[in-house]
């Protein structure tokens, strides 16, 4: 509870509160808002990078004081966004923001589980995602809440103490003490971890997470304009897109109740199948409003279990030792791959239209079930693994 409300607030603090205050900040430090999204577009590809070093970072130190750095990081970081005096300085802010947030969402938060305790983390694991799931239910509307009664740099003073002061608190209360965090230093350097089997196993997981985000990225940034070709007005494309976080929390309450039980690879194939479902459904029957409500709630589905397969998958078919390192190399590739997703969507269904930019996706959600699909295949073939 205490690693999720600390997760709730990263989020919303680092990630969720910078589009909405990004066009009061333009306007303030003139330069277009286009600018502004363009900065922070930029610091999450490079958030995408620092996962790696952050990951081993994690194993080395123990990701309970990683976080704990990254926290007072993250609210310093907002503190020079509120006092910036031009939009390079704030562009800066951006960079910190996102680069703490390395070190501080979920798989940040996953290490530091399986670090604390790998024998129940994959549980807990699920239930923590359930917990930050409420993020951007609570602060979309208290940041909106919040400008309507202050100003842009008053909203960062006021998350970059929420980061120090509760967020900051709550990590250290998870942590239990140090000695946990620190017992459970893992390193990839034995044989096992360079084995050519392991290596594999790591590339196909990468890209199975990978095409799995391409997709999630590129749908979640062009859900209303993909709704709204589809022949719905504006209205009703806002409200069927609501269903995304209600199918996400439900399905992670599904999943919290049974995941002792079900194995992560079974999971992932899961969340793919439903993946890749949902975007037949929007090419074949987007004409249709049920159509349009299936896809949604089986997007919402396979998002909401894929957060919990990130950091279950790894655990399950390398175990814990070095964990941190390659969960932070699969973020990297994942992360880094996602960020030309907009673009080569937008591309695509401005040169060819929407029916052949969504069957790309497709293809790259029934690559990804390839991909989890051999790993499946190799572990019952080794079971000694």
């Amino acid at each position: 509870m205490a690693l999720g409300g600390a997760g709730i607030i990263s989020y919303g603090t680092l990630y969720y509160c910078v589009g909405a205050i990004a066009k009061e900040a333009s306007r303030d430090l003139a330069v277009t808002e286009e600018w502004i999204l363009a900065c922070f577009s930029l610091a999450l590809f490079a958030s995408a990078l620092m996962s790696l070093i952050a990951g081993r970072l994690m194993d080395r130190y123990g990701a309970g004081k990683t976080m704990r750095v990254a926290s007072f990081a993250g609210g310093a970081s907002l503190g020079i966004a509120a006092i910036s005096w031009n939009a390079v300085v704030f562009a800066i802010a951006l960079f910190g923001m996102q680069l703490a947030s390395a070190f501080l969402f979920y798989e940040a938060a996953f290490v530091f589980l399986v670090q604390r305790d790998a024998v129940h983390a994959k549980g807990q694991i699920a239930l923590l995602t359930l917990i930050v799931a409420f993020s951007s239910t609570l602060f979309w509307p208290l940041t909106s809440l919040l400008l309507a009664s202050m100003s842009w740099r008053q909203v960062c003073w006021i998350y970059g103490g929420c980061n120090v002061l509760l967020a900051l608190p709550l990590i250290h209360l998870a942590l239990g003490g140090s000695s946990v965090t620190l017992g459970h230093q893992h390193r990839v350097d034995g044989p096992q971890a360079r084995s050519f089997s392991k290596l594999i196993d790591l590339v196909l997981v990468s890209v199975g997470f990978s095409l799995t985000t391409f997709v999630f990225s590129a749908l979640l940034g062009r859900m209303i304009p993909i709704l709204s070709s589809t022949g719905l007005d504006m209205e009703r494309a806002a409200l069927v897109s609501t269903l995304f976080g209600p199918s996400q929390v439900a399905v992670r309450l599904f999943a919290a109740s049974f995941t002792e039980r079900v194995s992560p690879i079974q999971l992932t194939m899961l969340s793919c199948v439903m993946l890749s479902a949902a975007t037949f459904v929007i090419m074949l029957a987007s004409h249709t409003l049920v159509g349009n409500v299936i896809f949604i709630a089986l997007f919402g589905f396979s998002s909401g279990l894929n957060s919990i397969c990130r950091g279950s998958l790894p655990l399950a078919v390398f175990g814990p030792d070095g964990y941190g390192t390659r969960v932070g190399l699969i973020t990297t590739f994942r992360l880094s791959t996602a960020s030309f997703a907009p673009f080569f969507f937008s591309f695509i269904q401005s040169n060819y239209g929407v029916v052949l930019a969504l069957a790309s996706l497709a293809l790259c959600a029934i690559g990804s079930t390839l991909s989890f699909a051999f790993v499946s295949a190799r572990s019952k073939r080794e079971p000694s693994r």
